[in-house]
């Protein structure tokens, strides 16, 4: 491993040509196969072979009782050269789709993949099926182009928002009055806690005896444990569903904004929170499939009952 830290020091060497170099030279993993260049990459960055531990005191390392495989200044040579090859991977780097994993195509009615062509500068979407014996391919920037005015068109107004909080105080209220379980619940707990006064009277009058108690106590208790957790786990998943509407609502209301501000990263992480499919067709985006709760909140702000039943809603 010295060795590899020293020859990599030298800058001649880029990743994956030395996991090739490394191969030929016999190198393999525990498996017998060709190491990872992504191995490789853990393998120069871990500071583990200077002599270090990965546990720190404040900001400074731990010193580890192994012996260094590198010195402090081969390290740092190599830490060099990674980041230049880093940098120049940043520059080629494909294009982040947005839609990754969501598109689908009605022409082929498949799947899409991606696709990036550094050389042309061009990336694609491009379908999983064929048709008349060919893949079809969607020049990304073509569909991305077109996610803003279906931002805009899910992106809720300031007064559909307060209705919707209304009904949901609404729902929340007529829930807590009409939760027969729930109620049902409490009311055999406060029956439970007077059964076992009443099994602590009839002990200590000798009605019935320790034995008895014990084994009756022991039901009532553990009854009584699993009526609790009934009663934690609803009031707890009512308040996630809260909390999770109350959230969706907010971003729904400033969709339009988050997505123009937004970078390249905040567009994708906000495409996968709202759309569970986007579907495509003569490279237009015709029809989308909204994840809960904002299928329910986009029907509100386009009037679409095909969203509220979480159906796809064709987009003219």
């Amino acid at each position: 491993m010295t060795e590899s830290f020293k020859e990599m020091a030298t800058g001649k060497w880029i990743l994956k040509e030395w996991g090739e170099h490394t191969y030929s030279m016999g190198y393999r993993s525990r498996q017998g196969f060709r190491i990872a260049v992504s191995v490789w990459s853990t393998i120069f960055h871990n500071r583990f072979y200077l002599g270090e531990t990965w546990l720190r005191k404040g900001d400074v390392p731990t010193r580890g009782n192994h012996d260094p495989l590198t010195d402090e200044d081969t390290f740092a040579r190599v830490q060099e050269v990674l980041k230049a090859h880093d940098n120049y991977k940043q520059r080629i780097q494909r294009h982040k789709y947005l839609l990754q994993r969501i598109l689908f195509s009605e022409d082929s009615g498949t799947p899409c993949f991606v696709e990036t062509h550094p050389k042309k500068k061009i990336s694609y979407y491009r379908t999983k099926g064929k048709v008349n014996g060919s893949q079809v391919f969607y020049n990304s920037r073509d569909i991305d182009e077109q996610l803003l005015t279906v931002m805009r068109r899910m992106t809720v107004s300031e007064d559909i928002k307060a209705e919707l909080q209304g009904r949901l105080e609404k729902w929340f209220a007529a829930e807590n009055n009409d939760n027969g379980e729930l109620e049902r619940a409490k009311q055999r707990l406060v029956k439970l806690e007077r059964m076992e006064k009443n099994l602590q009277d009839l002990v200590l009058e000798e009605e019935i005896s320790k034995e008895d108690f014990k084994e009756h106590r022991m039901r009532i208790q553990s009854e009584r444990a699993n009526l609790k957790d009934l009663i934690d786990i609803t009031g707890s998943r009512r308040s996630l569903i809260r909390a999770d509407f109350e959230i969706a609502l907010e971003i729904a209301s400033k969709l339009d904004l988050l997505y123009e501000s937004g970078d390249n990263n905040n567009r994708r992480l906000l495409c996968e929170t709202l759309f569970r499919q986007v579907r495509v067709r003569n490279g237009k985006i015709v029809k989308i499939q909204a994840n809960p709760p904002f299928a329910l909140i986009a029907s509100q702000a386009g009037g679409s009952e095909s969203l509220l039943s979480g159906q796809p809603v064709h987009l003219r």
